[in-house]
């Protein structure tokens, strides 16, 4: 593992060739990220799935962290398997609608809801830990002037703002999201599902992410949101938890002091002559 020293950055340290295969024999469970991983919009990336058949077949537990807010654990298990990849169940998917979910349920107090800029999936992914939401779906400026802008009804429940991708985003949610920012202060949380700011598609396209969205809100309410993805610590404790035991050291902490560990981070490499597997320690 590449670090500063002296509590510099950490950095993720690619392994290839023979310290490659010596991780990959030593680790017990594997994080894969999906889109632009192993799979570009509905296309899956030449060789993955047959990879990661054979890391199935050898008795790796293979586990896939995505920063995409916009599709259920359910969702992604069911991509997997139309793709071609080994059958996965949902407690193998980290999504940042899991997590943001997951965190929130600690993080607000009982009866508190959350105000959602975010998709269908998101919003399934708080009734699954029992948050009350509202927001998701189309929003309209609730008159023609600022002053009615800054007078529409504000739930009383609300004790946080969720951003994720959110295809209806508009200056009406953005409105809203400041208001509720605003009335609840520092008590009211600010959460975003990933600075990502773009997504990849097949053919070399993509499209604004969700750091895009985040991004606005944050400036608009002059303060920083809570990031639960990737490359933030949140999401890996949360896969942490669930794969104690056995699997992973007993904490985050463990897993980014040990230059050897039972869990890696796996990305796909291209290059002209094929693809091939490389596990990062990170």
């Amino acid at each position: 593992m590449a670090g500063g020293g002296g509590g510099g950055q950490r950095l993720c340290r690619r392994l290839e060739a023979e310290a490659a295969r010596a991780v990959l024999d030593a680790t017990d469970t594997l994080l894969f990220d999906c889109d632009g991983v192993l799979w570009r919009g509905e296309a899956a990336v030449s060789g993955a799935a047959a990879a990661l058949g054979r890391l199935a077949a050898a008795g790796k537990r293979l586990c896939y962290v995505t920063n995409n807010s916009s599709r259920t654990r359910a969702a992604y298990t069911e991509k997997l398997r139309r793709l071609g990849f080994p059958p996965a169940e949902p407690r193998n998917v980290f999504g940042s609608a899991y997590c943001a979910a997951r965190y929130l349920r600690q993080a607000l107090p009982p009866g508190a809801a959350a105000y959602v800029l975010g998709s269908p999936a998101l919003a399934a992914e708080l009734e699954a830990v029992g948050i009350p939401h509202l927001g998701p779906g189309p929003a309209a400026l609730p008159g023609p002037a600022p002053a009615d802008w800054a007078q529409a009804p504000l739930d009383p429940a609300v004790r946080a703002v969720l951003v994720g991708f959110d295809e209806h985003f508009s200056y009406a949610k953005l409105c809203q999201a400041l208001r509720y920012l605003l009335r609840g202060g520092t008590d009211c949380l600010l959460v975003g599902t990933n600075r990502d700011h773009r997504l990849p598609l097949e053919g070399g396209a993509a499209i604004p992410g969700t750091g895009c969205l985040v991004k606005a809100v944050e400036t608009a309410a002059q303060r920083e949101a809570f990031i639960v993805g990737k490359p933030n610590r949140y999401m890996f404790d949360c896969v942490a938890r669930q794969e104690s035991c056995s699997a992973l050291h007993s904490s985050t902490q463990d897993l980014l002091r040990h230059p050897v560990h039972r869990l890696a981070l796996c990305h796909w490499h291209q290059h002209p002559g094929g693809s091939h597997l490389l596990p990062q320690l990170c």
